[in-house]
């Protein structure tokens, strides 16, 4: 290898290369050796004499990258490899399926009479649906009940009277109570349309 490339080669491994011009019997001309950044002997020096070959140079400094190469390798940590996300599982399907209904859907004409639908039965406890289409409480025979109850009114419009009270009126999202043994009267009830109550009779 010519000097300029031995040259170089040490100037990348961070070396500076000393070649020797002593032509003397006895002295080193042709050899070489290598010195630190700072200028301290590293490799193929005795004393002041140099003493390595260019091979025993380039040998040397292809050690020393491998080495170097080595140690840079042994600091770099692996990356982990990521583990693959697990294939969500399936959502259970439900047990129990919940019966919807409405109280608003298929209702009945109540041209002739007011259409009563239970809804629900509980000790002391009913709740219906009243469809009215036009129908009035006569003057003479009051409604009257042994329980409370409790009415609110879903769609249409009406009119009630309690006894001793005035006359409401009831839009949709109005509701009132009835006590026990109160007589009232249904005073109106629209035609044009369905008249929807909820009743919930208590006790």
């Amino acid at each position: 290898m010519a000097n300029d490339a031995l040259r170089e080669m040490a100037a990348h491994r961070g070396f500076k290369l000393m070649a020797s011009r002593r032509r003397k019997p006895g002295g080193d001309f042709g050899r070489f050796g290598l010195k630190d950044a700072e200028g301290k002997p590293v490799f193929g020096f005795d004393g002041d004499a140099l003493t390595a070959t260019a091979d025993e140079i380039e040998s040397y400094l292809r050690g020393a990258a491998s080495s170097a190469w080595g140690s840079s390798a042994k600091t770099v940590k692996a990356r982990p490899v990521p583990k693959p996300k697990p294939a969500p599982k399936p959502k259970p399907k439900p047990a129990f399926k919940p019966q919807i209904g409405s109280l608003l859907a298929k209702l009945p004409a109540a041209k002739r009479a007011e259409v009563f639908t239970e809804l629900l039965t509980r000790p002391r406890v009913r709740l219906e649906r009243i469809v009215s289409g036009g129908q009035t409480t006569p003057e003479d025979t009051p409604m009257v009940q042994d329980t409370d109850e409790w009415v609110l009114l879903l769609e249409g419009e009406a009119r009630m009277r309690i006894e001793d009270s005035a006359e409401v009126t009831l839009k949709p999202g109005d509701h009132l109570l009835i006590v026990a043994g109160q007589r009232h009267w249904v005073t109106f009830t629209a035609g044009d349309r369905p008249t929807v109550w909820l009743a919930l009779h208590l006790g």
